[in-house]
């Protein structure tokens, strides 16, 4: 609890305060005011910043939380596990991130996730992590030497992307700030449930702070939302989160990590297919002559969604949006 106390504190920055998550670029392009006239702009201006943050948070439960969830997990099984080897925790992680980078869509979100991701991780290493004058116990020690070695592999990964790399190569990494902020939770103590429920809520804050940076919210009327519609926001995502998707994603770094630690198996293997004689194709059969109505969907519109299995981008806007920050004529925020 204490942890979670100290990591809540708005003075306790951990680089957030950069990022406004594509609001700048929303408000700015006009969609806040966009058919209101008068008296009714100031109105339309918070409907629409809450609406904005809806939106936002729920792109970010079905995009992002996986990988908070699966950074969390994966960190976890190596600082907890005994004999647990670090090496191969960092290559795992290592996976886990590049898959992350590769489901942002544009430079911009790439960017400040990726300062973000390094910040909180120097976060622990400066504040969090057990003074030498006072050495913690032996999971403190191995959650440190963690830390230390991914802040070495996101230093890596940035040479590597600055240099116009196109893949990263020796255990390098991005750092997005999921993979990342879950690693942080797991080393500082947190558990699964608290870690996710922290992050969500970290990202309402730092949209609701934008919010009034930008003066599409006062102060009272933001701290209002954020103690009354957001709290419950924030409970409502969560509990419509799968976590599915986080084991998936566990599941999936953990082989791919595996079959690339392994080159001889998978160049035996393609020796193998090389050397086995030709098989004849089978033809394929001929496929029905479709119905006239067969584009018809044949499901219920009114069934609900079921929960998704793997992470995805569910508002193409917000990408758009925030891809076009760079070009705006000025700014307040990285992203």
């Amino acid at each position: 609890m204490g942890s979670e106390m100290c990591i809540r504190d708005s003075a306790l920055t951990a680089g957030g305060f950069i990022a406004s998550a594509g609001l700048e670029s929303y408000y700015s392009h006009g969609f806040m005011t966009a058919g209101a006239n008068g008296g009714a702009v100031h109105s339309a201006v918070q409907n629409s910043t809450l609406a904005f943050v809806r939106a936002s948070l729920e792109n970010f439960v079905s995009s992002t939380l996986p990988y908070v969830h699966a950074g969390y997990k994966l960190a976890e099984e190596g600082i907890d596990a005994p004999g647990a080897d670090l090496a191969g925790t960092l290559h795992t992680l290592a996976v886990l991130d590049w898959r992350y980078h590769t489901l942002v869509l544009n430079h911009v979100a790439r960017r400040a996730s990726t300062i973000q991701g390094m910040a909180i991780l120097s976060l622990y290493s400066r504040s969090f992590a057990a003074p030498l004058t006072s050495p913690g116990s032996e999971r403190s020690a191995r959650a440190s030497e963690l830390i230390a070695a991914l802040r070495a592999a996101i230093r890596r990964g940035g040479a590597q992307l600055g240099s116009g790399a196109l893949s990263l190569q020796d255990n390098a990494m991005a750092g997005h700030l999921c993979v990342c902020a879950g690693v942080f939770s797991a080393a500082a103590g947190l558990s699964l449930d608290r870690a996710l429920r922290l992050q969500l809520f970290l990202q309402a804050r730092n949209l609701m702070s934008c919010s009034i940076r930008l003066n599409t919210l006062g102060p009272y009327v933001a701290h209002q939302l954020l103690m009354f519609e957001l709290r419950a926001m924030v409970h409502e995502l969560l509990t419509k989160y799968s976590t599915r998707a986080g084991h998936a994603l566990c599941t999936q770094a953990r082989a791919r990590a595996t079959a690339l630690a392994s080159p001889e198996a998978s160049s035996n293997s393609v020796a193998a297919s090389a050397s086995a004689p030709p098989e004849t194709p089978t033809p394929a059969p001929a496929p029905p002559s479709p119905a006239p109505s067969s584009w018809d969907w044949d499901w219920d519109d009114d069934e609900p969604a079921a929960p998704l299995d793997m992470p995805a981008t569910c508002w193409p806007l917000g990408e758009i949006v925030q891809a076009r920050h760079d070009q705006l004529h000025s700014r307040l925020f990285n992203s």
